[in-house]
């Protein structure tokens, strides 16, 4: 199947084919469209451990859903539970693992650019590592897919959203060539960070005509007008 040039300036390739998957609709054709369980390995998070159950376990950081954000995961301020040397092996994090959560707002994914050693994750997030492909590309899926509202589907959002092991790993995804996939991840990545600080420096600019706005306000009710 044929298709003109794409928005944004952006080349098309020669042809593309049906995804056979609703929010996807066409892609190039020599792309796969396979489950995610095909290149990614997924581990969901270790149950909340308030107490030691052997003398073995130890006292660790744990990273929840709320320290993951779309994009990042925050590990500045870490709260700690009890593990056992099993766990620490079995739920460990390193930089670069994405981080997709399983509940609250569920599918939103970061990758960790550092952590503490040791470091865990609680049963509200699933670890993905890379089997042949690239987490980030993977990321900017998952976002595509919250997007386009498909999460709210995907984890029957009428009643509590849960975006379970199995889930993820049945999502069946774009999936280029691995050196695509990192060509396609390292442009969004320079691109959104451009975006970012464009958006940053207009948020700047509301900021100060805002605080223009009230002091005009403040001294023509209180000075009154200047008389020429």
């Amino acid at each position: 199947m044929s298709r003109p040039a794409t928005q944004h300036k952006r080349a098309a390739y020669p042809s593309y084919k049906p995804s056979g998957v609703a929010w996807l609709g066409d892609v190039p054709e020599h792309w796969e469209v396979i489950s995610v369980k095909r290149r990614y390995e997924i581990q969901l998070g270790k149950m909340l451990q308030n107490k030691p159950y052997s003398d073995l376990d130890v006292s660790v950081q744990y990273i929840k859903a709320l320290h993951v954000l779309w994009g990042k995961v925050d590990t500045s301020d870490l709260p700690e539970m009890w593990a056992s040397p099993t766990d620490l092996k079995q739920f460990n994090i390193k930089s670069g693992d994405l981080l997709v959560c399983e509940g609250g707002e569920a599918g939103r994914a970061g990758i960790v650019d550092s952590a503490p050693d040791p470091c865990i994750i609680q049963n509200a997030l699933h670890r993905v590592r890379g089997n042949g492909a690239d987490v980030r590309f993977l990321q900017y899926a998952l976002k595509t897919v919250g997007s386009r509202g498909w999460f709210d589907a995907l984890c029957n959002k009428a009643t509590i959203a849960h975006f379970t092991r199995e889930k993820l790993a049945e999502l069946r995804m774009p999936t280029p060539t691995l050196s695509e996939q990192r060509a396609i991840a390292a442009f969004l990545d320079r691109e959104t960070a451009r975006i970012d600080t464009l958006i940053e420096k207009k948020r700047r600019q509301i900021e100060l005509l805002q605080e223009k706005r009230s002091a005009l306000i403040s001294h023509a009710v209180t000075k009154g007008l200047d008389p020429n």
